[in-house]
């Protein structure tokens, strides 16, 4: 106010209502500096003033820097002068003379209008927080489905941003696509506007960004409601279902992969329980043929009849040790060697030679590089998986056709996706292909599967081969590749690290006479009769002095009445005592005892376990007479 007695009468009357008057100001410029430094709730100010400045624009300057309330204090009420003064947005109006009634209403108003309106602006503050801050997209529209809000989220799907979005049709920026409905948000909009009522949560459907990207999400739809029940607009909320299709994917690849190792536990428990008892059964034939070969000539005629007894009785080994490499519970034994050679000893068996005779329409192409690198592994597993992949070509070409194998050499600078993600490296590949049917695309992720043949069982096959394969190539740290079409033949790619070793030497039979016995005691313990009949006459015929017992608790007994050189411990026997709970009994007893642990299993903890108390070498049955004499011989040999 510019004339001092009326100011002084206003603040007079403010005072008397109990308000405080914290500043007073005579022009425009002065109120502006003065509003900046007190910041009072309410400002009365005169629209005429002295000076550049007048209340007018003064208030508005006000306004815009501090958001506080005017009230007009004016002797002028002409129209002309009113709608000017509403460029403020004043939160009264009052024209002078007025009574000190009026005047504590209009001010008890404003400050209640600029409470009501900072409660406001706060909840909105908080709502848009809230609305930026969560996960979903949301995007409101008025009934004219022209944009009206829209979240940060909502903008980063979209491609659209707020400001460029608002006042648009939903239409031009929300492109929604779903397979039964089409345009999803010209039919969510609808409904929620038309009938009034929520739309819950969509599932698979498609937004088309701005830039033209396609993302999966899930949409829902909402009408917004006045007091008076009117329906003024609709808010959208969508989610990005691209993380939640990923990680469902990734779920059923983990129930896949569950599902197979579930099969395999099977298998493990199945393979656990048959190996035992199949190598004790071929560890009596193999045991016995090989005492037959000792004591016959080089020139008899049955000669050969009991080598191919023995080599039968090894196959059969190696049989149960694939079942065991299937499992997961067999440890490989490595040389290094070379496909190549495997590959033609295994073209010259007699295995290939029946398979010949049952497929003579087949034939064996080899394309092998006379340069192949060597590779770390067990020739025994290697022969069987090639044979597997040969049987399983031929039998797929009951019309006849060509089986080829080709090896290589090959440097993969970079990953490779396949059946398996191969690591980039250096590889020796080898592919067996051939010109079959083919495997429908469907049986392909499932050929590696224990006991998954489309084959009659029991007639041309177990459902075994193919997973002996995969067993092999994973135990041999390598990755395995199929790539087939219907009706085109099928192509099993194996790669296998290279080593740069040389060849192994082939093993050389070492003279008997250097594990023979020196009239050493051994004690046999072991809870199949075949098992320790079988050891016991060859432990004889290597001139040692043998005894042999049933269980661990026979075990015990036996050695508190009398002393042994050496104990032959089997590792599972049932019921009672298994290995390492013997040896450990023993030891209270002897505490130096030597002992050669034999199971048919293969190693595991618990045999670790034993040879951690001190018992020596490991024979896996069924064992020779060379592989059990020679561990006899090491362990007696040793000092304590």
């Amino acid at each position: 106010e510019d004339e001092e007695l009326v100011a002084a009468d206003i603040q007079m009357s403010v005072e008397k209502m109990g308000y405080a008057v914290c500043a007073m100001a005579s022009s425009g410029m002065e109120a502006v500096q003065k509003a900046k430094l007190t910041r009072p709730d309410l400002i009365l100010m005169d629209i005429v003033l002295k000076g550049s400045m007048d209340g007018i624009e003064a208030a508005t300057r006000i306004k815009d820097l501090y958001q506080i309330p005017v009230v007009y204090l004016t002797a002028f009420g002409e129209n002309a002068m009113l709608q000017k003064a509403k460029a403020a947005e004043p939160y009264g109006y009052m024209t002078k003379p007025f009574n000190d009634r009026e005047l504590h209403i209009a001010i008890e108003i404003s400050i209640y209008k600029k409470e009501a309106e900072n409660k406001i602006r706060k909840m909105e503050r908080w709502f848009a927080s809230v609305l930026k801050s969560i996960g979903e997209a949301v995007i409101t529209s008025d009934k004219e489905r022209r944009i009206t809000f829209m979240n940060s989220v909502a903008e980063k799907l979209t491609g659209w941003s707020q400001e460029d979005a608002l006042g648009k049709k939903l239409t031009k920026i929300l492109n929604i696509k779903e397979k039964d409905l089409g345009d999803l948000e010209k039919h969510l909009v609808e409904k929620v506007i038309t009938e009034g009522r929520d739309i819950n949560l969509i599932e698979d459907c498609i937004l088309i960004g701005k830039d033209g990207v396609e993302i999966p999400i899930s949409n829902s739809a909402a009408p917004i409601n006045e007091e008076n029940g009117e329906i003024s607009g609709s808010v959208l909320i969508f989610r990005d279902m691209t993380a939640s299709k990923l990680a469902e994917q990734e779920k059923l690849k983990l129930q896949e992969r569950l599902n197979r190792a579930e099969k395999m536990e099977s298998l493990g428990i199945l393979a656990g329980g048959v190996a035992h008892d199949l190598n004790n059964v071929l560890g009596v034939i193999l045991g016995y043929a090989e005492l037959l070969l000792l004591k016959t000539d080089e020139s008899s005629a049955s000669r050969p009849q009991i080598q191919a007894i023995m080599k039968g009785g090894q196959r059969a080994a190696a049989i149960v040790d694939d079942l065991l490499t299937l499992a997961r519970r067999g440890v490989t034994g490595k040389d290094v060697l070379n496909l190549n050679k495997i590959i033609t000893d295994c073209l010259q068996t007699q295995e290939l030679l029946n398979l010949s005779f049952y497929h003579p329409s087949v034939k064996i192409k080899t394309d092998l590089d006379p340069d192949l690198l060597n590779i770390s592994g067990s020739s025994i597993h290697f022969d069987t998986s090639i044979y597997n992949l040969i049987s399983n070509a031929s039998e797929a070409m009951p019309g006849g056709g060509v089986v080829t194998i080709k090896t290589t050499n090959q440097y993969l600078d970079k990953p490779v996706h396949g059946y398996d993600k191969i690591k980039d490296g250096d590889y020796v590949v080898l592919s067996v292909s051939d010109t079959g049917e083919g495997i429908h695309k469907d049986d392909i992720k499932r050929v590696f599967e224990p006991f998954y043949t489309k084959k009659v069982m029991g007639r041309s096959g177990t459902g075994l081969g193919l997973a002996v394969v995969w067993g092999t190539v994973k135990d041999h740290h390598g990755y395995i590749n199929v790539h087939s079409e219907k009706g085109k033949g099928c192509t099993f790619t194996m790669y296998f690290p290279i080593t740069r070793e040389e060849l192994s030497a082939e093993h050389i039979s070492v003279a008997v006479s250097e594990y023979k016995g020196k009239g050493e005691s051994i004690l046999i313990v072991d809870d199949v009769k075949e098992q320790r009949d079988i050891a016991t006459v060859i432990l004889e015929e290597l001139n040692y002095s043998v005894s042999s017992v049933k269980s661990g608790e026979e075990a015990v007994a036996y050695l508190q009445e009398n002393h042994v050189d050496l104990m032959v411990l089997d590792m599972i026997m049932d019921p009672g005592m298994d290995g390492l709970d013997t040896y450990r009994n023993v030891l209270e007893l002897y505490p130096q005892q030597k002992a050669v642990v034999v199971s048919g299993f293969s190693e595991s903890e618990r045999v670790k376990a034993v040879q951690s108390l001190g018992a020596g070498t490991y024979v896996k049955k069924p064992y020779v007479i060379e592989k059990l004499g020679l561990a006899i011989r090491k362990e007696l040999d040793r000092t304590s």
